[in-house]
């Protein structure tokens, strides 16, 4: 029942939710806050019932939090949240600059091939299957 035991069993924890969580900028930042919301919830439990057996109170926190795999979706939901429309933006203008590089590739490549001297292909036909393999 020492602080070294209940210490462990919060960075086991944590250590089970860092494994869910993808890793990025924000993911130690998350499991700070997190941290802090475990050792605040129980100290507020230690108050509130100070002669129970601390471990069984950590484990109710815990068990309150739910598992590792539901909080990194909890943070992964709000981290979606919390990027905003600039990143829908951002994501929309980097699609439409791919198309507009995959039309420029398409008809580059039909005009080759529809000026190879034994090729037979028409312009056009070369057109419509490198735009095909290229949007696909």
């Amino acid at each position: 029942m020492s602080s070294r035991e209940i210490a462990q069993i919060v960075e086991d924890y944590l250590k089970s939710v860092s494994r869910v969580l993808t890793s990025g900028f924000e993911t130690e930042d998350m499991l700070e806050e997190l941290e802090t919301h475990i050792n605040e919830a129980f100290q507020n439990k230690v108050q509130e019932r100070p002669l129970a057996n601390k471990i069984d109170l950590l484990r109710e926190v815990l068990n309150d939090l739910g598992e590792p795999k539901e909080i990194a979706e909890e943070f992964k939901r709000a981290d979606v949240l919390l990027q905003g429309p600039e990143e829908d933006d951002r994501r929309t203008f980097w699609l439409v600059v791919r198309f507009a590089i995959n039309m420029v590739i398409a008809v580059v490549a039909a005009w080759f091939v529809s000026t190879l001297p034994d090729a037979g292909v028409s312009f056009y036909w070369a057109l419509v299957v490198f735009l095909m393999f290229g949007l696909a």
